[in-house]
C-alpha cells in the first residue's frame, strides 16, 4: 500500500526486534532449547507449515513437540506466536504464562504477554509484567523502551478509564464495500467526498489503490452519498494513486502515487488541477518536496502554501516523520522538519492542516497511547507546535485508526477503521461527531460566481484575499473559464478584502468583517465585471474611515495599493474619485465629509507618484444612494468610496 502501513505491529512488538542479539538470533531461526530429536524434527515441521501459512497445522505439529519435550521453551514460543496473530488471545497468554514457569526472566513471553494484556486492554496486568520485565533488560536503550511501554501502559489505562465522546457512524454502502476504503477528503462546502479504494480488480483503472469521488445528493428528503465512482485517467493508472488532499477551492488534488513514469523516488507527490468537469493530466510535484526516498500522505494548506507530509527521507528522527514546504513565487522550498516534539524514532503519519491553518491531525506511534498508531492534534501558537494532544480514547484503540480529517466548521469528523462496526471489509470510512477540546477553529467560505456584466459570459478571474489587519494576501484562486464558479477559505477572527480581478475589466472588491463572525453560512457572490471604458465605476469597500472624519484608517491602504497597481498596469486610464455618505446629519456636513474623503484618497495615491494630471475628486456627500438610508445595512453601503474611469 502506498502508506508504510502494511507492516502492522502491535504496541509492544519493536522491543522482541532490540532482544534478538542478545537472545540467541532470530525467533524463526532452526529450533534449539531440546535434546529430543522427535521434538526438534516437530518443530521443524511446524516452523515449515507457518512458513506455508497453515498454522492449524504448525499448532498440531507444536503440540506433538511439546508432548515430547514439555519444557521445548522455542515450541510454546512459536505457538504463542501463532495463538497471538490468530487473535485466540487466552490460549496464548497460557502458553506464555508457560514458559514463564520454566524461565521466569524469558525476554520474549514477558514482552508477548504484556503486549497482549496491552492489546486487551488488560492495564493492570501489562504494567505488572512490564515491571517484572525492568530488572532482566538492564540498563541502557532496552530499558529505555521498556520505559516508554509502560509509559504508554499507563497513558492507555487513564484514557481508557476516561472514554470521550465517540458514536461513529458508518458513510454507508455508497462508499465503503467488501475492499478497503480510506484516506477521506472533502470539499470545502463538504459536497464532494474524495477518498482511496483498494479493489484489487482487474480493471485497467482499478487495479490496487485508486481515487473516487462522491456526491452528497439529497434523496427523498435526506441527503446520502451517491455511489461512488473512479476518477479514472489520467489520474489513475495501473499504478498506485492514492493518499491524497483536495485544496479547498476544489482546483487541486494533491496525491502519492508509486512507481509512475516521471517519479523521483519510489513514491512520490503529484498534483493535477480541475477544469471544468476534467482533471488535468498529473504533474509530479519536484524536488525538493520529493526526493529519492518514500514522500506520501499530502495536506495542503488553505492557503495554498504549504504542504505536509509523511516521508523517510534523510534528517529525519527514526521512522517516518511529519516534514513540510512552502511555496515562495511559485517554487515549493526545503522541506523541515516538524521536529522531535510531534515527530519520534517510530513512525508519524498521515498529516491533515485544518482550514483554519492552525491545527494539525496525525497518527504517531511513539507517543504514548492506544494502540498501533494513535490519532493526535497539535496546534500552531505563535509559531510553534503544541505539545500533542491524544484525541482519547475510544477514538484510539489497540487497532487502526488512520488519516483524521475534520470539516471546516470543526465539528465532524472523517477517518478511516478497521475495528468498528458495522465494517464492510478491510478499511472502512466513518464520520463521527468531535468533542469540543478536539475541534479546530471554525472557517467559513465565499463561494461565488464571475461573468462579464453585459454578455452574462463566465469569466475566469484571479480571486484575491488579504488581510485588513497586516495587508498580506492570505490565499488566492480562480474563477473557473467553464462556469465562472469559485470557493474561497475564510480564516475566523479576522477582516479581510477580497479583490476580483480578469484582463480587460474593471475590478471589484468586497469586505469580510470575520471578527465575530458566527460562520454559520458560507458566502454568496455574484461578481459583474465591467470591461474597461469611460464611466465604469469601482466602489472600494475597504477605504475606511472613522465616524465623522476624513483621516484613512489603517485597513485602507490594503486597497489602496491595489488601486496603485492597478493604475502602474493601466497607464492609460484616467478616474476620479467620488466620496459618498448616507443621510445622517445635514447635507452640507455630509457634502463636505465626502469631499475631504475623496481628497484624502487623492492625496495618498499621489504620495505613491500616481500622476496628478490623472486624478481628481469630488464629494457627493449622500445625492447618490445605492441603498435605502432606513436600516443600518443599507446607510453602510451608502457610505463608499467609488473610481470613476473619466478617460481610457
Amino acid at each position: 500500500m502506498l502508506a508504510r502501513i502494511m507492516s502492522i505491529r502491535l504496541p509492544i512488538m519493536l522491543l522482541v526486534a532490540l532482544f534478538l542479539s542478545s537472545c540467541g538470533g532470530s525467533k524463526t531461526s532452526m529450533p534449539k532449547g531440546t535434546t529430543n530429536k522427535k521434538a526438534y524434527a516437530l518443530f521443524g515441521e511446524a516452523l515449515k507449515m507457518h512458513n506455508l501459512l497453515d498454522d492449524e497445522k504448525a499448532l498440531q505439529l507444536l503440540d506433538k513437540a511439546i508432548a515430547k519435550d514439555p519444557r521445548y521453551i522455542d515450541a510454546y514460543d512459536l505457538k504463542g506466536n501463532i495463538l497471538k496473530n490468530l487473535g485466540r488471545f487466552d490460549e496464548a497468554k497460557t502458553t506464555f504464562q508457560t514458559i514463564l514457569g520454566i524461565n521466569p526472566d524469558h525476554v520474549y513471553a514477558l514482552t508477548d504477554l504484556a503486549s497482549i494484556h496491552f492489546q486487551l486492554n488488560e492495564y493492570d496486568d501489562c504494567l505488572r509484567i512490564l515491571n517484572r520485565l525492568l530488572p532482566v533488560v538492564g540498563v541502557g536503550d532496552k530499558r529505555a523502551e521498556v520505559m516508554a511501554e509502560i509509559d504508554r501502559a499507563e497513558f492507555a489505562k487513564k484514557a481508557f478509564n476516561n472514554p470521550v465522546p465517540f458514536k461513529p457512524v458508518n458513510l454507508g454502502t455508497a462508499i465503503n464495500t467488501k475492499y478497503e476504503e480510506y484516506f477521506p477528503g472533502l470539499d470545502i462546502e463538504e459536497q464532494t467526498l474524495y477518498f482511496t479504494r483498494r479493489d484489487g480488480s482487474l480493471s485497467i483503472y482499478e487495479q490496487d489503490e485508486d481515487l473516487f469521488i462522491s456526491d452528497l445528493v439529497e434523496q427523498n428528503g435526506d441527503w446520502i452519498w451517491s455511489a461512488s465512482k473512479n476518477i479514472g485517467p489520467p489520474v489513475n493508472t495501473r499504478e498506485n494513486e492514492g493518499a491524497f488532499s483536495a485544496s479547498p477551492d476544489g482546483k487541486f488534488l494533491f496525491f502519492t502515487s508509486c512507481s509512475r513514469p516521471g517519479g523521483v523516488g519510489r513514491c512520490d507527490i503529484w498534483y493535477t488541477a480541475r477544469e471544468g468537469e476534467t482533471w488535468t493530466e498529473p504533474k509530479n510535484l519536484g524536488q525538493p518536496v520529493n526526493s529519492r526516498e518514500w514522500e506520501s500522505q499530502p495536506s495542503i494548506s488553505a492557503d495554498g502554501v504549504t504542504i505536509y507530509f509523511a516521508s523517510n527521507r534523510p534528517g529525519g528522527f527514526g521512522g517516518t516523520d511529519i516534514w513540510y514546504s512552502k511555496k515562495t513565487n511559485g517554487k515549493w522550498g526545503n522541506p523541515i522538519n516538524l521536529g522531535p516534539g510531534i515527530n519520534t524514532p517510530r513512525d508519524e503519519q498521515f498529516p491533515f492542516i485544518h482550514n483554519d491553518g492552525t491545527t494539525l491531525y496525525f497518527t504517531s506511534e511513539g507517543l504514548p497511547g492506544m494502540g498501533k498508531s494513535d490519532i493526535f492534534l497539535t496546534r500552531s501558537i505563535n509559531g510553534k507546535w503544541s505539545t500533542p494532544m491524544n484525541l482519547g480514547y475510544p477514538i484510539n484503540t489497540s487497532g487502526d485508526e488512520w488519516n483524521f480529517i475534520v470539516n471546516r466548521s470543526g465539528d465532524v469528523a472523517y477517518f478511516s477503521s478497521s475495528g468498528l462496526s458495522p465494517n464492510y471489509g478491510g478499511m472502512d470510512i466513518y464520520s463521527v461527531e468531535l468533542y469540543e477540546d478536539a475541534r479546530p477553529k471554525k472557517t467559513s467560505y465565499v463561494r461565488g460566481v464571475v461573468m462579464d456584466k453585459f454578455t452574462g459570459k463566465a469569466l475566469k478571474a484571479d480571486i484575491e484575499l488579504y488581510s485588513l489587519k497586516t495587508g498580506k494576501k492570505v490565499t488566492e484562486t480562480f474563477s473557473d473559464a467553464a462556469n465562472g464558479k469559485f470557493l474561497l477559505n475564510l480564516p475566523a477572527n479576522s477582516d479581510y478584502a477580497l479583490k476580483a480581478g480578469a484582463p480587460g475589466y474593471a475590478y471589484h472588491s468586497e469586505n469580510f468583517s470575520l471578527s465575530e463572525s458566527t460562520l454559520n453560512e458560507p458566502y454568496e457572490l455574484i461578481i459583474k465585471l465591467e470591461p474597461i471604458k469611460k464611466d465604469v465605476k469601482m466602489v472600494m469597500k475597504n477605504v475606511l474611515f472613522e465616524v465623522d472624519k476624513s483621516e484613512l484608517k489603517t485597513e485602507s491602504f490594503v486597497e489602496l495599493n491595489q488601486l496603485v497597481d492597478y493604475l502602474n498596469r493601466n497607464a492609460s486610464l484616467y478616474i476620479e474619485i467620488g466620496g459618498h455618505t448616507d443621510n445622517t446629519g445635514t447635507e452640507v456636513r455630509n457634502k463636505t465629509l465626502s469631499e475631504e474623503r475623496a481628497q484624502s484618497v487623492y492625496t495618498y495615491l499621489i504620495s505613491q507618484d500616481i500622476d496628478a494630471s490623472r486624478l481628481t475628486y469630488k464629494g457627493y456627500g449622500s445625492s447618490q444612494p445605492v441603498a435605502t438610508n432606513d436600516t443600518p445595512e443599507g446607510r453602510a453601503q451608502n457610505r463608499r468610496t467609488e473610481i470613476k474611469i473619466t478617460k481610457n
